[in-house]
């Protein structure tokens, strides 16, 4: 292979104004390499807070949908509780008036067990009433055959009476007939 000789360059005499020029190309290359680089920063920076932005609008738009929904959910929640309080108005009525009725049926349960307490009194009563007409009936029997024979007696004795007033006053004997009679009775 080849021997290799290192490359002479000419010499040169420095020049100041060619090392200052050189020198601020080098900076500029400089400043351009950091701008590229915070221009690819900044680039990607932006990227990203372009696609949080429209992270973020996508996530406003579902909040406010979201929030759209519940308004409604809200709504309807409210509108069936003001149903909820009238049906439980309703109901506290409704069980006022069965509380009322119930009452009544106590009370109706109450006088029936009266009427029933009564009738079996009266149930009581008469049969007592029955066992004592049962218990005087034959004296009612003895007191009509005496009242009828009281009747006879006095039907007899007024008879009598006037058998006695036709009869003289003169002491003459009644008829026999007056006299049978009389033993009769």
């Amino acid at each position: 292979m080849g021997v290799l000789f290192p490359v002479f360059r000419p010499y040169h005499k420095p020049n100041s104004f060619y090392e200052k020029l050189k020198s601020e190309h080098d900076e500029v290359m400089l400043q351009l390499k950091r701008l590229e680089e915070e221009n690819t920063m900044a680039s990607q920076k932006f990227s990203e807070l372009t696609k949080e932005t429209v992270f973020y609008r996508g996530l406003q738009s579902r909040l406010v949908k979201q929030e759209s929904q519940l308004e409604k959910k809200v709504d309807m929640l409210r509108q069936e509780k003001k149903k909820l309080l009238e049906d439980w108005d309703l109901l506290k009525i409704r069980l006022k008036d069965w509380k009322v009725i119930c009452k009544d049926k106590e009370d109706t349960s109450d006088l029936k067990s009266q009427q029933q307490q009564d009738l079996k009194r009266l149930e009581e009563r008469l049969q007592f009433l029955l066992k004592q007409k049962e218990l005087f009936t034959p004296e009612k029997d003895v007191a009509e055959k005496q009242q009828h024979h009281f009747e006879d007696s006095q039907m007899r004795s007024k008879s009598l009476q006037t058998d006695l007033e036709l009869v003289p006053a003169q002491g003459e004997k009644p008829p026999a007939e007056g006299a049978a009679r009389a033993r009769a009775t």
